[in-house]
């Protein structure tokens, strides 16, 4: 999806100065008001993703209980699922008919790119068949150990003490926690 946030409508007033390059001589210390959301603004993801769900629905797709971000389509006896994951979606269809419809109607309202099939998308490589879908992380988690420097590491059943005797006071400090966040986030 080419630039989403911009996509977004505010549903309250928003202010921002005037634009480098765009300032008026006459007014310097005016102010602009926005009418769509831009990217920096704290609302501008929340205002994508609700004008997002508006138009899909529109198509004739439900959004998922279970997660919010899927949402399904069933026409007749086809099916449609979108997953969006900020600005990047996966659409699958039973069939090329309605995959290329929603399609269409997506790219009425939205500057979506039509990429290829998928192949790894969030860290999960993806390989497909006639009938099925087959997932794996084993790149993502290999990614993991090479950034952690654990690349050449040997595999152990249990790779710490069963109970260990741990004190806040073992260890050196760390000074920079920002590498150790890295690492837990990516997990």
């Amino acid at each position: 999806m080419s630039n989403a946030f911009l996509h977004g409508h505010l549903h309250e007033r928003v202010y921002c100065q005037q634009p480098t390059g765009f300032e008026d001589a006459q007014r310097p210390h005016d102010v602009c008001l926005l009418s769509r959301s831009l990217y920096g603004l704290r609302q501008a993801p929340r205002a994508w993703f609700n004008r997002f769900v508006e138009h899909v629905k529109t198509l004739g797709f439900q959004q998922s209980r279970s997660d919010s971000s899927l949402f399904v389509m069933t026409k007749g006896s086809d099916m449609a699922y979108l997953l969006l994951y900020v600005d990047d979606m996966i659409l699958s269809a039973s069939s090329t008919t309605l995959l290329q419809a929603v399609v269409a109607q997506l790219k009425q309202v939205f500057a979506i790119k039509d990429m290829d099939p998928i192949h790894y998308f969030l860290g999960v490589d993806v390989k497909s068949t006639k009938t099925s879908f087959f997932l794996s992380q084993s790149k993502y988690a290999l990614d993991i150990f090479e950034r952690a420097g654990m690349a050449n590491c040997k595999a152990v059943a249990t790779p710490a003490e069963v109970k260990p005797k741990t004190s806040s006071l073992d260890g050196a400090l760390i000074s920079d926690g920002s590498w150790y966040h890295s690492m837990a986030g990516a997990l």
